[in-house]
């Protein structure tokens, strides 16, 4: 069995991303794949053994990646509050970021290529944990709400992913108004 190279397989993953945006998750062909990332078809065979594994693997590598830098600028002094709007405002930016990502997330989700695997449910835990920790310390300070963390997890990034698509659709900056009045909506919705 050949050695894996993650250069190479991150030039793989890469080049799928791209061609998804292109030709939507049905569309993607594996030998088409190969000759746009300049590999031979056997070689994206050896990363991934087929299409949804090579799918569900684009979703943990591009999961990781959009939002590796939730924590960014947050001290461990900052009070609750300040996190919650460091740690919303740096998923909004990354969703600004990288909208290949979201609009990814969204065929993934609603298609036969999601698979809530171990594995996965890992990563999207690993990935996902500080955003978690937050509503838990807050719900442990009794500030945030006494509910389901997924469903208030859901709740804000639901409507940061809406308001990165509005800005994304109208080609307009998210304006620090806008930004103000989007966080007071959403401490709104998770404070007690």
């Amino acid at each position: 069995m050949r050695t894996k190279d993650e250069a190479k397989e991150k030039i793989i993953l890469d080049t799928a991303l791209r061609l998804i945006m292109q030709t939507g998750l049905s569309g993607l062909k594996m030998s088409d794949l190969a000759r746009e990332a300049g590999v031979a078809t056997g070689t994206v065979y050896v990363y991934f053994d087929d299409k949804p594994a090579l799918i569900q693997r684009l979703y943990a590598y591009l999961l990781r990646k959009s939002l590796s830098d939730l924590n960014a600028g947050i001290a461990a002094t900052d009070p609750l509050r300040v996190k919650i709007q460091k740690i919303t405002r740096n998923y909004l930016d990354d969703n600004l970021k990288y909208p290949e990502y979201t609009a990814f997330f969204e065929q993934y989700f609603r298609s036969p290529y999601f698979a809530e695997t171990e594995v996965i449910r890992a990563e999207e835990a690993s990935v996902m944990q500080p955003i978690y920790e937050l509503v838990v310390e807050g719900q442990q300070q009794m500030i945030i709400k006494e509910a389901n963390p997924d469903l208030l997890v859901t709740l804000v990034c639901g409507m940061l992913n809406e308001l990165a698509k509005q800005a994304q659709f109208s080609q307009q900056p998210v304006s620090k108004s806008d930004w103000e009045l989007t966080f007071s909506v959403i401490w709104d919705g998770v404070k007690r």
